[in-house]
């Protein structure tokens, strides 16, 4: 199903759908539909609350799967090492 809506849009903006649809042989409507199709947000509901629960444990398996190859702490003795070390090294090596 599909709704009808009018309305004003900029000089400049409307020369570039005219420009795109001369050169690609559309409607302007269709290009003026086709950028506001491929710009505008998704929706993110989900049909349903199974749905909803079956997306969140999907997530939920990539919980814990990145490993530093050491331990980290919240501690600020912890933090400030880290912080000192990165911020005494040049990073050439990464150049």
């Amino acid at each position: 199903m599909s709704k009808t809506i009018t309305f004003d849009v900029p000089d400049d903006l409307y020369e570039v759908f005219h420009m795109v649809a001369s050169a690609s042989g559309k409607r302007i409507e269709e290009v003026a539909l086709d950028f506001f199709s491929k710009t505008a947000p998704r929706s993110r509901h989900y049909k349903s609350q199974e749905e909803a629960n079956e997306a969140r444990a999907r997530f939920e398996q990539h919980f814990g799967e990145i490993s530093l190859g050491y331990a980290t702490g919240a501690d600020n003795e912890s933090i400030d090492a880290d912080l000192a070390r990165e911020y005494s090294s040049s990073h050439e090596e990464n150049l």
